[in-house]
C-alpha cells in the first residue's frame, strides 16, 4: 500500500506542476489591452481572421482563390488553421473588431496550454532517460518531477506563452518527437512510438519549417534500436512508416505547401535568406556585429533560462559530452544530437532573436535537472565509501565528507531552483502592471494638449493608443510628401543618411509639438552601424541631450522585478522587452522652438561625414510639404497597415 501510494503521488505532483504552469501562464494575458502590441502575433491574426472554408472541393483545389490558402509562410498554416478553427466556433457571431481582440486572447491561452503540455513531456522524457530500474524508480521520477519544475518556471518560456507566434505550439511538437523517438529505442509497441514520431514531426513541419532536423534524432533512434535488435527489416519498416506519417500529417496540416508549391518554397527561400543577413531588412539590422553562438548563450544564460538554471545547464552539457566519449550517454545521444545540430545550426544565423533558440530549451533544462540530481546522489557513494575507510585517522576528514559535502550539494539544488523560480516570477511580475506604451498614452491624454501634432519612428508603434475611452483622433499625426510625392507618417529613420534626410529633419521637426518613442529599437540598432547611420546617430546625440529642442517630458519603465529587486534587462536581445515591457519615451517641443530650419540643418550637419553613396546623391533634394491630417480610425483598428515579411517587427505606414 505504501509503495502504491508512492507511485501515485509522483504522477500527481508532476501533474500538479503541469497545472501551476499553466495557471502562471494565463497570468495577465491581456497584457496589452487589446491593442496588439506583438507584430508577428499581429501579421498571423491578420490571416487567420481572414480565412474561411472552400465552397467545393475545386476551389480548394484552385491555389489562387481559395479561402483557406492563407499564402503566408513565414509560419506553418496549421496553427493557423488551428485558431481559426476553434476561433470560428466561439465567435462566429462577433463583429470584425471584436474578433481581432477575442481571437488574439484565444491564440495566447491556446500559447499557454501547448507549453504547459511541454512540462508534461518533460517530465516524461526525464522518466524514460533515467535508468531507474527500481521498483519506485525514485531517482527517475526526481528527475521528471525537477526538470518539470524547471521548466514551469523558466522566464522565456513564460513570456513566451503570453504571445501566440507559434514558437510554443513548435516546442510542444518538437519535444513530443524527441520523446516519441526515446521510447521508440527499447518498445515493444514500435509501430505505436513511430506513429506518435511521425505525428509529433509532422505538426512540427506544418507548424515552422525550421523543425526540419527533427530527422536527425529520429535517425539516431533507429540506429540505437537497430543496434540493439539487430533487426534489419525492422528498422526499415518502422522508418518507412514514420516517414509516410510525417509527409501525410505535414501536408494535412499546411496543404498549400503541395498546392501552393511555387510560393511556399519562395517564402521558405526568403526566411533562410532572412535569417543568414541576406535581406536588409531594418529590423534585422540590430544584430550587426554580434558574435554567432556567443550571442545566443549569453541571453539564453542571463534571460531566457536565467542565471542558475543556464549556467547548470550549459555545465551539464558538458557532462554529457564527457558520457558519449565514455560511451555511457545510452539514449541521451537522441537528446544531444538535436540540441547540437539545432543549436549548431540556428546558432550560426546572422539574425537571434531569442525565440529562434526556444527548440533545446527544455532539453537543456532536462540535462540540467539530471546532472544536479547526480552531482546529489554522489554523496550517497562518498558515504559508503567512508565507512570502508575506518581508522581514527580519517575522522575529521570523514565527518567533513559525510556533512559539508551533502549540504553543499543539497543548497546547490535549491538555489539553482529557487533562482530559476526567482526569474521567471521577476519577468511574470511585468504583466501586473499596464504595459508602458498604454501608460504613456495615458500621460498623453492627461498631459498634451487635444490637437497636439506628434511623429513616431517608422518601423515602430505610433501613440497613443485607445485606452480608458480616449481616441487617438484627440491627436494629430504630423505627415509629409515622401520622396514619390507620398504623403508619409513617422520619422524614416532607418532611410538612408543623406542631405534630403537632414533636410526633411529640419523642416519637419519644428511643425512637431511631441515625439514618441514608443520601444528603444531603433536607438538601440542604428549605433550599431555608424558608418551607415552618421547623421542618425547625431540626430539622437542631439535629442537625448536636449539640443534639438526637445525634452524628454515623459519615460516609462517596467523592468523584470520580484521583492524589490528588480533586473536591468536593457542589455538584452530586443525582442525580450520590446514587445511586453518595453522603454517608451516622449519628447515635447521646447516653447519657444529655439531653432529655424536652417538653423536645425546646419546643427543636424555640424561634424557629421555623410557615407559616400548617399552624399553623392543627396543633391536630389525632395520637396517637402507639410500637411496634418487625423489618424484614420482604420489604422486603429489594424495596426498593420502594410504588411512587411513576417517573423519580423512590422512597419507602420499608412
Amino acid at each position: 500500500m505504501h509503495v502504491k501510494l508512492i507511485i501515485r503521488w509522483r504522477p500527481l505532483a508532476l501533474c500538479g506542476l503541469t497545472v501551476l504552469g499553466l495557471a502562471l501562464r494565463l497570468y495577465g494575458l491581456n497584457w496589452d489591452q487589446g491593442n496588439s502590441f506583438h507584430p508577428d502575433e499581429r501579421q498571423i491574426l491578420f490571416h487567420v481572421v481572414a480565412l474561411s472554408w472552400p465552397s467545393s472541393f475545386a476551389q480548394f483545389l484552385d491555389q489562387a482563390n481559395s479561402p483557406l490558402n492563407p499564402h503566408f509562410f513565414a509560419y506553418g498554416s496549421f496553427p493557423l488553421y488551428l485558431l481559426a478553427l476553434i476561433g470560428h466556433i466561439f465567435f462566429h457571431t462577433a463583429s470584425s473588431s471584436e474578433a481581432f481582440v477575442q481571437f488574439t486572447l484565444l491564440g495566447r491561452v491556446l500559447s499557454a496550454i501547448f507549453d504547459s503540455g511541454t512540462i508534461l513531456l518533460t517530465g516524461c522524457l526525464g522518466l524514460l532517460l533515467s535508468r531507474d530500474e527500481s521498483l519506485e524508480r525514485a531517482h527517475g521520477w526526481n528527475v521528471a518531477l525537477l526538470a518539470a519544475a524547471f521548466v514551469a518556471f523558466t522566464p522565456f518560456q513564460l513570456q513566451l506563452s503570453h504571445f501566440y507566434a507559434v514558437d510554443t505550439m513548435l516546442l510542444f511538437f518538437v519535444m513530443l518527437t524527441i520523446l516519441a523517438c526515446v521510447a521508440l529505442v527499447e518498445s515493444e509497441k514500435v509501430m505505436r512510438w513511430s506513429l506518435i514520431a511521425g505525428l509529433g514531426y509532422g505538426l512540427a513541419l506544418a507548424t515552422k519549417f525550421s523543425a526540419a532536423p527533427l530527422a536527425v534524432p529520429f535517425c539516431v533512434a533507429l540506429l540505437l534500436r537497430w543496434y540493439r535488435k539487430r533487426d534489419i527489416p525492422e528498422t526499415i519498416i518502422t522508418m518507412v512508416f514514420t516517414v509516410c506519417v510525417t509527409i501525410l500529417v505535414f501536408l494535412i496540416g499546411q496543404p498549400y505547401a503541395l498546392l501552393d508549391k511555387n510560393e511556399f518554397v519562395q517564402q521558405v527561400i526568403e526566411q533562410g535568406n532572412l535569417a543568414r543577413g541576406l535581406l536588409d531588412y531594418p529590423y534585422v539590422r540590430q544584430f550587426a556585429g554580434t558574435t554567432p553562438y556567443v550571442y545566443e548563450i549569453e541571453n539564453m544564460v542571463l534571460w531566457g533560462m536565467g542565471v542558475t538554471l543556464g549556467c547548470s545547464a550549459f555545465a551539464a552539457l558538458l557532462w554529457f559530452c564527457w558520457r558519449v566519449w565514455r560511451r555511457t550517454a545510452g539514449s541521451w545521444l537522441i537528446v544531444l544530437s538535436w540540441v547540437f545540430v539545432y543549436g549548431a545550426i540556428t546558432g550560426s544565423f546572422y539574425v537571434k532573436f531569442m525565440r529562434y533558440m526556444l527548440p533545446i530549451y527544455p532539453l537543456m533544462t532536462l540535462m540540467a535537472a539530471a546532472g544536479l540530481l547526480a552531482l546529489w546522489r554522489s554523496k550517497w557513494r562518498n558515504e559508503m565509501s567512508l565507512q570502508r575507510l575506518g581508522g581514527l585517522a580519517s575522522g575529521v576528514s570523514s565527518v567533513l565528507k559525510v556533512v559539508t559535502l551533502p549540504v553543499l550539494r543539497t543548497a546547490l539544488l535549491i538555489v539553482v531552483l529557487a533562482g530559476t523560480i526567482f526569474q521567471g516570477l521577476a519577468l511574470l511580475n511585468v504583466y501586473s502592471q499596464p504595459n508602458t506604451r498604454v501608460q504613456a498614452s495615458l500621460w498623453m491624454y492627461n498631459h498634451l494638449p487635444r490637437g497636439s501634432v506628434l511623429t513616431y519612428e517608422q518601423w515602430d508603434d505610433p501613440l497613443p493608443v485607445a485606452v480608458a475611452g480616449h481616441d487617438p483622433n484627440e491627436f494629430i499625426q504630423g505627415t509629409y510628401l515622401d520622396a514619390n510625392k507620398q504623403p508619409v507618417a513617422g520619422l524614416d529613420l532607418y532611410g538612408d543618411d543623406t542631405t534630403a534626410k537632414a533636410q526633411l529633419l529640419a523642416n519637419f521637426l519644428p511643425t512637431v509639438n511631441a515625439i514618441t518613442m514608443s520601444t528603444d529599437r531603433l536607438d538601440k540598432s542604428i549605433p550599431r552601424l555608424p558608418q551607415r547611420y552618421p547623421l542618425t546617430i547625431h540626430y539622437y546625440q542631439l535629442l537625448f541631450s536636449g539640443q534639438l529642442g526637445f525634452h524628454l517630458a515623459a519615460q516609462f519603465e517596467n523592468r523584470p522585478n520580484l521583492l524589490g529587486i528588480r533586473l536591468d534587462d536593457s542589455n538584452a536581445d530586443e525582442s525580450y522587452s520590446v514587445f511586453d515591457h518595453p522603454h517608451v519615451r516622449i519628447f515635447v517641443r521646447d516653447t519657444p522652438y529655439p531653432y529655424t530650419p536652417d538653423q536645425l540643418l546646419h546643427k543636424l550637419l555640424d561634424g557629421v561625414s555623410l557615407p559616400a553613396a548617399a552624399a553623392s546623391s543627396s543633391g536630389r533634394q525632395s520637396s517637402l510639404v507639410l500637411s496634418m491630417q487625423r489618424i484614420d480610425e482604420n489604422q486603429q483598428s489594424s495596426p498593420l497597415c502594410a504588411q512587411v515579411p513576417a517573423d519580423s517587427h512590422s512597419k507602420w505606414l499608412c
